[in-house]
């Protein structure tokens, strides 16, 4: 390799990374630490599957918790898992994965399903009631079992998430090939009473938080993964360790982890000192990468900060469009601005949600009484980091009336 060839020196060089991809979001471990008995009840759950001689059911399953419990790890650990295990009993059982943040309709999941999994690019046009029945043809031509998993699953709707549940009602008993598992965080699951309460959901999986010696045993493990050895020392994880025990959130330790071994690489040091991981812990969250706030408006950070402050309240998980006008209102007069309009304020929230830093969703107003209304959380966000950077920000920031 040529000495002045510095890319390649950096490409090939030394790192204290010995695999980075164990590290990243989309990344299954060959095992999950504190997850054995959820995983041995999602195979119970499936278990009706291997008895071909029985016919073909329908199995769905709800997965929900916090942010950062597994709830993805353990589904996709699952689907790697359980077609071997159904191919030793004779029955043919294949996986489909979506995020409904990037598909947002049965009908775009549909589609692309024939598409990229059965070669049907003739699917548009089509019904979503023909293209189940297709898809179902499909699959007992294959003498083939198909489970949807559908994360994020209330980015649907309701609607759409209930037609997919009651679908195996359109053919006959024993006859249906297609199962689901719902992936959905706690409080978006349980504001859903229609879906909570469907007869088509077998059985729902709640994931609780980690304690601080669960999260020991899954950073370790990821260390032991991701790192040379004498990288990460006892002291560094440990920081580690009380720095994510306060949200219970694997997810957070591990991105800190991370980035602090992205740090060391860049200063060419061969081990994570304590200063890297407070230095990482401010870019764990990918909502709130600096660029992503910058490119917001005055206005839209105006909004964003109204949400910060209601949801820093530990016993509200979400809010409402209403209540966070209120508090726009409020903020507006702080800082000495006209608060704009309300359509044009909806506009702004709109732009929060495409951001990536808010999640709103439609829910039913509960038990005995009628209509529907917006709902407001956060993503994987602190609402009080939230504040503190957009404050920091405004500070900055210059008004155009």
């Amino acid at each position: 390799m040529p000495k002045d060839d510095f890319f390649e020196r950096e490409l090939y060089g030394a790192s204290v990374f010995k695999d980075e991809t164990t590290l990243i979001r989309d990344y299954v471990p060959p095992k999950l630490p504190q997850r054995d008995q959820d995983l041995l009840r999602l195979a119970r759950d499936f278990k009706p599957l291997l008895y071909k001689d029985k016919g073909s059911f329908s199995v769905n399953v709800a997965i929900i918790g916090p942010p950062g419990v597994g709830k993805t790890a353990s589904s996709k650990f699952f689907m790697n898992r359980f077609p071997p295990a159904a191919e030793k009993k004779g029955v043919k059982v294949s996986f489909a994965y979506y995020n409904c943040y990037t598909y947002r309709s049965k009908s775009g999941i549909l589609r692309n399903l024939l598409e990229t999994q059965f070669n049907r690019f003739s699917a548009r046009g089509f019904s979503d009631d023909e293209l189940l029945r297709d898809l179902n043809l499909i699959l007992e031509k294959q003498d083939k079992h198909l489970i949807l998993i559908l994360d994020e699953a209330l980015m649907l709707g309701v609607n759409d998430l209930l037609e997919f549940l009651h679908s195996p009602e359109a053919f006959k008993f024993g006859k249906s090939r297609m199962s689901f598992i719902l992936v959905s965080r706690i409080n978006e699951f349980k504001s859903m009473a229609e879906l909570q309460d469907s007869e088509r959901i077998n059985d729902i999986i709640e994931l609780s938080g980690y304690s601080k010696e669960d999260l020991y045993e899954i950073l370790k493990y990821r260390v032991s993964l991701a790192f040379y050895e004498e990288v990460v020392s006892p002291e560094v994880l440990d920081l580690v360790i009380d720095i994510a025990s306060a949200t219970q959130n694997a997810r957070h330790g591990i991105e800190i982890l991370h980035q602090a071994g992205k740090i060391a690489d860049n200063e060419n040091i061969n081990h994570i000192e304590p200063a890297m991981i407070r230095r990482a812990k401010g870019f764990v969250y990918p909502e709130l990468r600096a660029d992503v706030l910058e490119e917001l408006k005055f206005h839209e950070l105006l909004t964003a900060l109204a949400i910060s402050r209601i949801l820093k309240d530990e016993r509200k998980a979400m809010t409402t469009i209403d209540e966070v006008f209120s508090m726009y209102s409020i903020v507006c007069e702080e800082k000495n601005v006209k608060p704009r309009a309300k359509i044009t304020y909806r506009r702004q929230i709109d732009i929060l949600k495409d951001a990536g830093i808010i999640n709103k969703f439609v829910a039913a107003r509960g038990s005995g009484k009628r209509g529907r209304f917006t709902r407001i959380t956060l993503h994987d966000v602190p609402a009080s980091v939230l504040e503190e950077k957009i404050e920091k920000l405004l500070e900055k920031k210059v008004v155009f009336e």
